[in-house]
Formats: C-alpha cells, structure tokens, sequence
C-alpha cells in the first residue's frame, strides 16, 4: 500500500492509496494516516486504486475520521472502485465517512 499526500487550496490535504488495503496494506498506512489525522481537518482520501478493502482497513479509516471530527473537521473518501464502494456500503461505514464519487465532490463535502 502507497500513501501520498498533496496539500490543496483552502487547507484540504488530498491523499491517494495505491494497493491493498489489507493487513499488511494498513501496517504500512496507519502511522502516516494517523499523523494526517492529527494535522488536517479536511481530509480527502482517492481510493480509484484501492484493490482490495478488508476490516481492518475500514477500521484505520473509523479511526481517522473520528480524530478529525473530534476537531470539527471531515475526512470524505471519493472515487472508489465497485468492490470498495460495496464494502463501505454495506458495513455502513458510509454513514461515518462520507463517500464521493469525485475531487470536487469530496472538497466541497469538507467545507460542509
């Protein structure tokens, strides 16, 4: 699992995973996640080229989201594909981490 991270206009951090978000994907991911989560209150995360979602990968995001909306901030992923946007959908996660289905979207969800 790659992280990557840029910083947009109007103090959005937008990151982008690339790989598996599975075990080994979230032990790569969970400190720099954790960080971000300190950091920024608006937060986008492009999940176009996550190719996997296990539980535990859902559970760094749980856990993210409620670190920034503690501050009054919002992580919101978009664009994910299919399988994930099922995941996410039926574990109700969708109900704590908004899901998206583009950039501007996920931007204009964070200033909500």
């Amino acid at each position: 699992m790659r992280l990557e991270q840029v910083e947009l206009p109007g103090d959005v951090l937008k990151v982008k995973l690339n790989g598996a978000l599975d075990i080994a994907g979230a032990g790569e991911i969970e400190t720099p996640l954790g960080a971000i989560a300190d950091k920024y209150n608006k937060v986008i995360i492009n999940f176009a080229d996550v190719t996997f979602l296990a539980s535990i990968g859902i559970r760094l995001l749980v856990k993210a989201a409620r670190a920034i909306t503690k501050r009054s901030g919002r992580l919101v992923v978009y664009n994910p594909t299919d399988d994930a946007r099922k995941v996410l959908r039926s574990t109700g996660i969708d109900s704590i981490v908004p899901v998206v289905a583009d950039e501007n979207s996920a931007i204009a969800e964070c200033s909500k």
